[in-house]
């Protein structure tokens, strides 16, 4: 499994590097990618030998990590969010939470819901929830395929009706 944990490009995201540190003790074997933000060091950066790790990937890098990825998981940055959504990529999302001082209010939160709400795509508040997801998906592959094909199907359901939107002005 390769996964990419991106923590988006304006600050460090320790809750992400405890996900990255976590999933590195228990599947062994797996590509571990962290964007980390930048300026991260310290707790913001897994201290795993096995994570490629660093605060930002030049954009060509950052492309194609996310292209080898199958599963990314991310802040609730519409940067990612759109990426994600538009290359039909699964993903898992772990907003910044303005009570951990993560960000100064909870947007993110609330772009999380709506995407899961709109895609199905599951969002985590909490490491332990997340991590436990992530480490299922050792032994159950089929689940990153259903997430794509929901990501896919609602794409297509928005692009028709985007379409139709743009034809009848």
């Amino acid at each position: 499994m390769n996964v990419l944990f991106t923590a988006g490009t304006q600050f460090p995201f320790p809750r992400m590097a405890r996900v990255v540190e976590r999933i590195a003790e228990r599947c062994t074997g797996w590509r571990l990618v962290f964007q980390a933000g930048p300026g991260a060091s310290g707790d913001a950066l897994p201290s795993c030998a096995d994570v490629l790790a660093q605060p930002l990937f030049p954009s060509a890098a950052f492309n194609a990590l996310f292209q080898e990825a199958d599963l990314v998981v991310t802040h609730a940055g519409m940067g990612n969010l759109l990426l994600c959504l538009e290359q039909s990529k699964p993903f898992y999302m772990l907003p910044r939470l303005a009570c951990h001082g993560e960000h100064r209010n909870d947007h993110q939160r609330d772009t999380a819901e709506a995407i899961s709400e709109r895609y199905g795509i599951p969002s985590f508040y909490e490491v332990e929830p997340l991590v436990e997801t992530i480490v299922c998906l050792q032994s159950n592959a089929l689940h990153a395929l259903e997430l794509h094909d929901a990501i896919e199907r609602e794409r297509r359901v928005f692009a028709n009706r985007l379409n139709s939107l743009v034809e009848s002005l």
